[in-house]
């Protein structure tokens, strides 16, 4: 399995990133072809799964060229995103490429959560795009990096999904 950083640019600044992301351009970055020809050799040494991350892989504005590909040639193929850019149409359209998955990331309840991503709403922005993805049935999760700043909001979290099931693949 890869997990592909495809992009550092980034909609959050959030507190525990490790990519180092903002909300720019970074110079350096594979384009649309490189891309493709690197999933060409991904391909023929055997990986079988891909998991197309950043940054914030939705702001690449050939996302869905990429996952397009990536389906094509076989590969299982996964969204990791922050989910506050998914909106009904962008739902629909992750559906409609065939994402064998989409990780969206909850780093705790409500105002945690928007304070680890240091954007207020962040937290609903989130949710919203769990609910939609999972009502249009694309298999959903949530991804939680577990911290001693966000641990206490984990047993709610965990009852969130309990909860609602339906909520949370």
């Amino acid at each position: 399995m890869v997990i592909w950083n495809l992009v550092r640019r980034c909609n959050l600044a959030c507190m525990h990133c490790y990519s180092i992301s903002a909300d720019i351009d970074f110079p350096g970055e594979l384009d649309t072809a490189e891309v493709l020809r690197v999933m060409e050799d991904l391909k023929a040494f055997g990986v079988p799964a891909l998991i197309l991350s950043g940054g914030e892989p939705l702001l690449r504005r050939d996302i869905f060229t990429i996952a397009d590909r990536a389906k094509a040639l076989g590969f299982y193929t996964a969204l990791s995103t922050n989910g506050t850019l998914i909106d009904a149409p962008l739902a629909q359209r992750i559906r409609d490429t065939g994402f064998d998955y989409v990780g969206i990331s909850l780093d705790g309840l409500g105002a945690t959560h928007d304070r680890f991503r240091r954007k207020a709403g962040a937290y609903a922005s989130s949710l919203a795009a769990l609910r939609l993805c999972r009502d249009l049935g694309v298999k959903v999760g949530v991804r939680f990096t577990l911290t001693q700043d966000n641990a206490a909001d984990l047993p709610g979290l965990l009852e969130l999904m309990n909860r609602d099931r339906k909520s949370v693949v």
